[in-house]
């Protein structure tokens, strides 16, 4: 109906014979067309700006949950934060106090002498009697006095010790001075009892021996190259070189230690049969090391470098 009424009113401007088209008509024909384009116009506009108003606001929805989001996993990151700082300063504590422990623990060992080589045969009621003849031979000077032990047992065997080897004696000497002076004999001259030889060691936490183990490609280094070092309590490996004085405490540091000591890792051998696993044990001293001139007691079988 719409489209036949405009076809009306555009025939009433046509030319015909009786009434020619005039400018008048051509300017209400004209304002007529103007009126259409602007009034479609109008209406594809406001449909269009009603669509984007929707988009809008659904943009505007989803960013509004975007940021609660985001707000609430900023304060979750924050409280994570403190709570990992909070654990890190609990694990410096923690590593503290064990390495606190292990101190004490080593301190509490002072007057132990660890016996590697003794028989099964001599059982514990001959344990003191059999050790002071042996320790007899170290220090023939040494009276019944001053050889007295506070006690002495037999280790616990480990599992990777072969059963045919002697299980180690802790022996705890009554006299400090005694006991240093009976380790020292021993590395220099090592004892011999029923024709097996007898190597003694400073007893030591089990913590502190694995330290020592994991920096023995380093100790071993500076027993090739002759340099001298010791350890130290808490757990350390002093070195002396150059007249300067350099301290480690760390095996993760290892690598750069020896580089700021001008040297190169020496690979490490693997141990010899039929040597078990986690027997060998470096004897313990507080004196510097030193290059060996005598005849070495049997290399211990728990994974340390032997000091001479």
């Amino acid at each position: 109906m719409e489209g036949s009424d405009k076809e009306t009113a555009h025939n009433r401007y046509l030319t015909t014979a009786d009434s020619p088209l005039t400018k008048r008509d051509l300017q209400n024909l004209l304002q007529e067309a103007t009126a259409e384009i602007k009034a479609h116009t109008k209406a594809e506009l406001n449909r269009q700006i009603q669509s984007l108003k929707a988009d809008l606001e659904a943009l505007s929805h989803r960013t509004d949950h975007a940021e609660a989001k985001l707000t609430k996993l900023a304060d979750t990151t924050s409280s994570h934060s403190q709570d990992i700082t909070y654990l890190h300063g609990k694990m410096a504590a923690l590593e503290e106090e064990i390495e606190e422990i292990e101190d004490l623990n080593n301190r509490s060992r002072r007057n132990n002498i660890r016996v590697r080589g003794l028989p099964e045969t001599v059982t514990n009621d001959q344990l003191q009697a059999s050790l002071t003849d042996l320790f007899n031979t170290l220090l023939p000077e040494a009276t019944q006095h001053d050889l007295a032990m506070d006690r002495a047992h037999r280790a616990l065997r480990p599992l990777a010790l072969n059963p045919d080897t002697p299980r180690d004696v802790i022996v705890r000497m009554h006299r400090f001075p005694i006991k240093e002076q009976l380790v020292r004999q021993a590395r220099q001259n090592p004892p011999t009892f029923q024709q097996q030889t007898i190597a003694l060691y400073q007893d030591l936490a089990p913590s502190t021996l694995k330290k020592r183990r994991d920096l023995r490609q380093l100790t071993n280094t500076l027993n090739h190259h002759s340099i001298r070092y010791m350890w130290g309590h808490p757990f350390k490996l002093l070195v002396r070189r150059e007249n300067q004085t350099h301290i480690l405490s760390n095996a993760a540091e290892m690598i750069p230690f020896a580089e700021s000591l001008g040297l190169t890792l020496l690979p490490l051998q693997p141990n010899r049969p039929p040597g078990p696993r986690g027997r060998r044990q470096e004897p313990i001293s507080h004196s510097p090391r030193r290059t060996p001139r005598k005849r070495a007691p049997p290399r211990p079988q728990d994974g340390s470098p032997q000091r001479h």
